[in-house]
């Protein structure tokens, strides 16, 4: 029949899709745990409550989690399979009035990654952007802007400070506690909210999982 011809048409397509999306990732995956050289680094500045961070990540691993003082605390290590790589790659962090600025540079030939951890005030506003890698946050007040090309982001912290949230994949899985509005089709999937506090979250992740952890 026409109508199931078409299905079978447009689920091949999409399983096609996925296929080409993933297959880089995982090539390149077989070599990222073989590094032969590898540089770790700390960075702070003071900052003030209230402000907004945007980091900008290619490839790595990003934790950012509350610190205990009025400081952003960068710890980073990145690593690759040649030390001229590792020598080449370096990170922006600059701090203006209520803004700051952190953008991790690594060359553009060859299996280079950053393993990021993020120390930000308490009531901080964050826009991250990240290709590849994992993404967790946990218990930072404010709002949030995360996009994810792939990998995964896990986000801790209770729903109840939010005015909105909306979690989406275009490829993979969204899960949480009960409360949210869901809707999905075969591949994606969007969990939303709406409540009475004041911040917004909006989180992306176009290949890979997202998990809002607290009610």
């Amino acid at each position: 029949m026409p109508g199931r011809s078409f299905i079978r048409s447009a689920m091949l397509h999409k399983t096609i899709i996925v296929c080409l999306l993933c297959a880089p990732l995982c090539a390149a995956s077989d070599h990222w745990n073989d590094w032969n050289y590898e540089e770790t680094h700390d960075q702070a500045r003071d900052f003030v409550a209230g402000g907004m961070v945007h980091v900008r990540l290619s490839v790595g691993d990003l934790h950012i989690k509350r610190s205990d003082s009025s400081q952003i605390r960068l710890h980073y290590t990145v690593k690759s399979r040649r030390e001229s790589r590792v020598k080449e790659a370096h990170v922006d962090f600059e701090v203006h009035g209520r803004n700051a600025e952190i953008e991790f540079h690594a060359p553009t030939s060859g299996n280079t990654q950053f393993d990021v951890e993020l120390d930000v005030p308490q009531n901080t506003n964050l826009d991250v952007h990240e290709k590849v890698g994992d993404l967790t946050v946990e218990d930072i007040e404010g709002d949030k802007d995360l996009d994810l090309g792939v990998g995964d982001i896990r986000i801790a912290g209770g729903r109840s400070a939010y005015h909105l949230v909306r979690a989406s994949t275009s490829i993979g899985d969204v899960s949480g506690p009960g409360g949210y509005d869901e809707s999905g089709g075969w591949l994606g999937k969007t969990l939303k909210y709406h409540g009475d506090g004041k911040y917004e979250l909006r989180a992306h992740v176009s290949v890979g999982d997202i998990t809002l952890e607290g009610k």
